[in-house]
């Protein structure tokens, strides 16, 4: 089985840009974060993979896309099968 790795962060900035869950927050305990875990793990069968890691935009605490409702941080890195890409995104789009 061929897999990709993709980060939560990817996931958001994809979500953020289409306008889909636009009052969630990001955090891992009840936000998106919480979300894409289970779509990944729970219902596409892929796994996560430690330890987060930090987002390859601009962080900095003057950063005005990032906070709850924006960009995250860091993000959880995930693998998936490639087969499930398309499936996983049309999940995401009727978020």
């Amino acid at each position: 089985m061929e897999t990709i790795r993709i980060g939560a962060d990817e996931l958001i900035l994809w979500l953020r840009k289409n306008e889909k869950a636009e009052n969630v927050p990001n955090d891992e305990i009840t936000g998106l974060g919480r979300r894409i875990y289970n779509l990944i793990v729970c219902e596409l069968g892929g796994r996560k993979l430690e330890p987060s890691f930090p987002c390859r935009w601009e962080t900095s605490d003057e950063a005005q896309s990032i906070d709850k409702y924006n960009l995250p941080k860091t993000a959880a890195q995930y693998e998936i099968s490639i087969n499930q890409i398309g499936e996983m995104y049309r999940i995401l789009n009727q978020w």
